[in-house]
């Protein structure tokens, strides 16, 4: 998917509890009643998911996707749901990224790849890699066995091609976008914590 995915504006509301370092295990629960349609989720013309589940597109470039990517990821290990990221293809190595994330997920570090990633681009940016032989080494670095990925076998070119298929088939224009259970949209914009995601996420699984 080579254009432009706009990171949703709303979403700096999570830098904010970031930097006032909201414990996501201490935060306050709320109750599942003050969720609507609408205002906190959409309902998608897709068939729910067999398993519970959440899933969040998004690339490393983009700061509120860096900001709740490793968040989302913890909460889905605590509620019960298997979690789901989708690399979109933006930026001049985006390809290239969403193969090396590929890698990564195959030999078991792409969590550690993932924030690898998003710590460079956003933190240290003058070791952010700006070549597919860098993003090689940073595969290396986080013990990944990265000749799969220098070689571009087809299999990672395969599973690149499903991450734009899911891209597409969901209509993806901005980043990051939640779905839960396959068939259900967080509406960032309409959640003012942490808490308030997981106890979304709660809900929104069960219905």
């Amino acid at each position: 998917m080579c254009k432009l995915v706009k990171q949703t504006s709303i979403t700096y509301l999570f830098l904010l509890l970031a930097l006032v370092a909201v414990s996501l295990k201490h935060a306050p629960k709320v109750m599942a009643s003050q969720f609507a349609e609408n205002v906190h989720y959409v309902t998608l013309d897709h068939q729910a998911s067999p398993d519970k589940q959440v899933k969040i597109f998004y690339t490393p470039y983009c700061r509120p996707c860096a900001i709740v990517h490793k968040p989302l990821q913890k909460m889905a290990e605590k509620v019960g749901l298997k979690f789901y990221d989708i690399p979109v293809d933006f930026g001049p190595l985006g390809k290239d990224i969403q193969a090396s994330i590929a890698a990564a997920s195959d030999q078991g570090h792409a969590e550690n790849y993932v924030q690898r990633l998003i710590t460079s681009i956003h933190f240290q940016p003058s070791t952010t890699p700006n070549s597919r032989e860098e993003l090689a080494l940073m595969l290396e670095e986080c013990g990944v066995d990265s000749e799969k990925f220098r070689q571009d076998c087809q299999e990672l070119q395969q599973k690149t091609a499903y991450f734009d298929q899911v891209v597409e088939q969901y209509k993806i224009t901005s980043t990051p976008t939640i779905i839960v259970n396959g068939n259900k949209q967080v509406l960032l914009g309409g959640l003012k914590s942490f808490a308030e995601l997981e106890s979304l996420l709660i809900e929104l699984s069960q219905s």
